[in-house]
This record gives structure tokens, C-alpha cells and sequence, in this order.
């Protein structure tokens, strides 16, 4: 993936986030998250992106990056009830934050280096 694939993706997950909002606003329930959390995981995802093309070549720091930006998003979607990262965002936040890391130099892209610490 190239920066392009990785704003795309992220694009994609952020626009799935508020399109759940607006469907569960539609018919008067409360998702659980709003806007501000929607952005605050996007600021999780370009500190990371950031981090890891930082720490390209260097695996051990590339590791940290992947580490914080999950431990962050565990706490993220649990003020939100974890009701904000739902199955198809997991999804697209594990392709993207897996391939920028095997991209920076952890991994292969293919194993879950996540799972030791994510909780969505």
C-alpha cells in the first residue's frame, strides 16, 4: 500500500464510523460516540502512520508505534461503550495498521502483530 491506500482506507473506516451514527440518530438511538470520537480516532490512526513511517527500518520502534496506537484506540472505543470500532471497522483498522507497520519494516502485513494487545 502507498500513502494514498492507507488515506483511502482510513477514509473509508471514519465514513463507516459516522455512517452508523446517522443511521442509529435516524431512528432515535443513541450510538454511543459522536463526532469528537470519530475524530479522535483518526488522530490516533495519523499519529501512528506517522510513527511508523518515522520509524521505518527500525522494527523494535516500529513495534512501539503499533503497540500505542492500539493500547489508544482499546481506550477510545471503551468510552465509547465499545460501540465505536465494530466488525467491519476492526477489519479495515487491522489492514491498515498492519500494512503501514509491515511497510516500515514489522512483519509481514499477514499475521495479526495486534492481537496481543487489542481488545476491538
Amino acid at each position: 500500500m502507498n500513502t494514498h491506500d492507507y488515506v483511502e482506507l482510513k477514509s473509508e473506516i471514519l465514513d463507516g464510523m459516522r455512517s452508523y451514527m446517522d443511521d442509529l440518530r435516524a431512528d432515535s438511538a443513541d450510538p454511543g460516540y459522536a463526532e469528537p470520537e470519530i475524530e479522535a480516532c483518526e488522530a490516533i490512526v495519523d499519529r501512528f502512520l506517522d510513527a511508523a513511517r518515522d520509524a521505518a527500518g527500525d522494527p523494535p520502534r516500529v513495534r512501539v508505534a503499533l503497540k500505542t496506537a492500539v493500547l489508544a484506540l482499546n481506550a477510545l472505543n471503551a468510552r465509547c461503550g465499545y460501540a465505536l470500532i465494530e466488525t467491519e471497522q476492526r477489519e479495515g483498522l487491522c489492514d491498515l495498521l498492519l500494512g503501514a507497520a509491515a511497510e516500515a519494516g514489522l512483519g509481514s502485513g499477514e499475521e495479526d502483530l495486534t492481537e496481543t494487545w487489542r481488545e476491538w
